[in-house]
């Protein structure tokens, strides 16, 4: 009941995200849907002037339209503190998708470009005590901004919840140049827009409005079909698959809704078969009471009583075993639940699973120990044997198989992620860090931060790039070279790197060769990845002609596939690019032969010469990857908490019930005994039972397990595979565990004397 109550809490807290937003319901984000190599592919980013033809084109569908940035590290400085926090700079009307809560300063919307609200706890770890309201700010070492309000922390369970400010989309086009050259920019596919729907708006009804507003602008070949992806699913359905929602998140919710109902009735099993196993020693005690006048209504009404008494004991436990799990579970599932006590509804649902659970738990006993005959049960007569056992056997076959689907799954939960983890990522993860440049100081010294670097005897290479090695942050199109379809449009993820590059992440030059700084024409060379080759039709692509915006390219060298996003996805066609010096990230191979934490320490004293008051925020590459794997180590950490304690569950109830029928079998196995009978022929006796049911559990179960898991799998584009060798490993387990489980108690009873076995008294 204690895990049945925190899944429960878990469940509500995963239906309700977003629902803080008071415009819940009409709340969207703009997503397409583009068609290329024969594949339909669905993109969140869109071009700027795109939002300003949505407005003038429908301004009776939307009540706002607002073109965003990405929720970007910033770093915010006031005095001697610095914080890196993450926010969003967005057109006016952003402040009402994001609903957030003004708690000091003035709501202003559309904002100063000069001005930003910050959250509560950037404004208490910047200006302690004081709001902060009037203060200056400096904003990546680059501007100076003003605190114009504070607003209330996002909430936990909001798809915002790690925006901590939040500034005009004018001040954002002050960050960086390329910003403010995107205005008029069709191509530059680099914002996401939302929007809010007018009161008596459809979602699908504007959706089909809205398809060609962006190919009627660009004629783009890949046909770009617009749609609303609203609020209410961003959480639930994620994911897109050949243009569909893909309901990952819902997927879990209902995996573990199941997982929890499942433990509860594995625990209302084991108390309905150890109830009816127990029968033999209340059937006397019911023969007299019927025979002195007892109705059945009375008995069914007692049996009743005694398990909504032992539920309520169990459920005043459980709350307590809840309050005192709750932490745990929060590191596990990742979340920071509460019990909301002082909420009706809980209240409520708490007193409705009590019901629910008595009545489920104490129904077939009540109805089945009522049922005896006083005449036969006073006689000794066995009242339903055969019913009751083949009941017991069904409710037992069905333990073993609820236990056996959970281990498969979670097992090939784990082999999943192994998988991702295991695979080539075509460069070296470890000892790789980045530093992304927050603060202006660290731009245009390459050469000498370098030096300085190196000189440190901490670093083995050091290059800089336009984006982080573990995220796609640029792509383009329109690239042309030889061969090429006409009707075929691709996107391909762009990164220019300094030449020092491959040094520092280790990849691997597969034909051809690196970019090398001394050659003066490498500034327009190219490397392509794999995929990109095989894209292009090239098996030897070294030498070919690639044209890009006017500019010939020439191809040096084809690297191995660098897996920069989704382990579980193929890698995306990607173009390197060489610049001298420049880009937002600096990319560092650390010395080996030197400890971490010394090595870090030597990085940050040699960058803090550059940049005395700027915050670092240093990077590991390998850390940043795993993060990739958050939601599967989630589903997998809490899949097998919870299988863990369905297993208990399944075995306990096996214990318990081996040992009432060793003890309703005792003068047998002391008969036997006394003819001549072996431990192992008693402890066989008792097992054989259970090692039938067994076998016709992983029968039906197997099958079972295989097309959920299957099922589950689909969803990934790169799956593990599903081996025979899991389903044998759990069969043989599950044997073993049950002749530990019932040899353990069947043991204890035939090691007693035969002797005391046989008293009558």
């Amino acid at each position: 009941m204690a895990m049945a109550i925190l899944i429960g809490l878990w469940l509500v807290d995963q239906l309700s995200v977003n629902k803080y937003n008071q415009e819940y319901g009409h709340i969207g984000l703009i997503q397409k849907n583009r068609f290329y190599n024969k594949s339909i592919f669905t993109e969140t980013s869109n071009p700027i002037p795109l939002g300003q033809r949505l407005r003038n084109e429908f301004p009776d569908d939307f009540e706002s339209v607002v073109v965003s940035s990405y929720g970007g590290e910033k770093s915010l400085r006031h005095g001697e503190s610095t914080v890196v926090k993450r926010g969003l700079f967005m057109e006016p009307g952003g402040q009402s998708i994001l609903d957030l809560k003004i708690i000091a300063g003035s709501k202003q919307d559309p904002m100063d470009p000069t001005s930003i609200l910050i959250s509560e706890s950037v404004s208490k770890a910047l200006f302690g005590n004081e709001t902060g309201i009037g203060e200056v700010i400096r904003l990546d070492e680059n501007l100076d901004v003003n605190v114009a309000g504070v607003f209330q922390d996002l909430p936990k369970n909001s798809t915002f919840r790690s925006v901590n400010f939040y500034g005009s989309f004018a001040l954002y086009e002050n960050t960086a140049w390329w910003i403010k050259n995107s205005h008029d920019d069709w191509e530059g596919n680099a914002f996401p827009i939302y929007v809010r729907l007018a009161e008596n708006s459809d979602f699908e009804v504007v959706s089909q409005k809205i398809e060609k507003a962006l190919f009627t602008e660009t004629q783009d070949a890949s046909n770009p079909a617009l749609f609303i992806h609203p609020m209410s699913k961003w959480h639930l359905y994620p994911e897109f698959k050949d243009g569909k929602a893909v309901g990952t998140g819902l997927s879990n919710v209902c995996l573990f809704g199941a997982i929890g109902f499942l433990i509860l009735l594995l625990a209302t099993i084991n108390f309905m078969n150890l109830s009816t196993a127990r029968s033999s020693q209340r059937a006397k005690e019911i023969g007299v009471r019927k025979a002195i006048g007892s109705m059945k209504t009375q008995l069914i009404y007692q049996f009743f009583t005694e398990t909504f008494l032992l539920v309520f004991f169990s459920l005043i436990l459980a709350l307590v075993m809840a309050v005192l799990l709750l932490p745990t579970f929060n590191n596990i599932a990742g979340d920071s639940l509460e019990i909301p006590w002082s909420n009706p509804a809980f209240l409520l649902s708490i007193i409705a699973f009590f019901f629910v659970c008595g009545l489920a738990s104490g129904a077939y006993p009540a109805l089945y120990l009522s049922s005896f005959e006083p005449i036969k049960t006073l006689k000794g007569i066995s009242h339903g044997k055969k019913r009751e056992s083949i009941f017991r056997k069904v409710l037992v076959t069905l333990q073993f198989g609820i236990s056996i689907c959970l281990i498969i799954g979670t097992i090939l939960v784990y082999q999943q992620i192994e998988f991702g983890k295991n695979r080539s990522m075509g460069y070296e993860q470890e000892n790789l860090i980045y530093i992304r440049k927050l603060s202006h100081d660290l731009s245009g010294k390459f050469w000498p931060m370098r030096d300085a670097l190196l000189a440190s005897g901490a670093v083995e290479e050091m290059a800089e790039s336009s984006g982080p090695v573990t995220e796609m942050w640029i792509t383009s199109s329109g690239f042309e070279w030889r061969g090429k379809n006409p009707e075929t449009r691709e996107d391909f993820i762009t990164l220019g790197v300094t030449p020092e590059f491959g040094k520092t992440a280790h990849w691997k030059i597969l034909k051809g060769r690196d970019f090398l700084r001394e050659m003066a024409t490498d500034e327009e060379a190219i490397i392509l990845n794999e995929s990109a080759a095989a894209f292009m039709g090239f098996e030897d692509p070294i030498d070919e002609i690639i044209r890009y915006k006017d500019i010939t390219y020439k191809v040096v060298g084809l690297s191995k596939n660098l897996v920069m996003e989704s382990p579980f996805e193929k890698v995306k066609p990607t173009v390197f690019t060489m610049r001298k010096r420049g880009g937002p990230f600096i990319n560092i191979a650390l010395n080996p032969a030197m400890g971490i934490s010394e090595a870090i320490h030597k990085v940050e004293d040699v960058m803090r010469t550059f940049s005395p008051k700027g915050e670092l925020n240093i990077k590991f590459v390998s850390e940043e990857f795993g993060l990739k794997f958050w939601r599967e180590e989630k589903v997998a950490k809490l899949a097998s908490s919870l299988s863990l304690m369905a297993i208990f569950i399944s075995f306990l109830g096996i214990f318990g019930l081996s040992s009432f029928m060793a003890e309703r079998r005792r003068k047998e196995i002391g008969i036997r005994k006394l003819l001549g009978a072996s431990l192992t022929n008693v402890v066989s006796l008792i097992s054989s039972e259970f090692f039938v049911l067994i076998g016709i559990s992983c029968l039906a179960a197997f099958p079972i397990a295989f097309y959920l898991t299957k099922n589950w799998l689909s969803k990934y584009e790169l799956q593990t595979e599903i081996s025979l060798w899991v389903f044998a490993g759990v069969g043989i387990t599950i044997l073993v565990m049950t002749l530990f489980t019932v040899g353990f108690r069947t043991l204890k009873t035939a090691l007693v004397n035969p002797v005391e076995s046989l008293k009558s008294e």
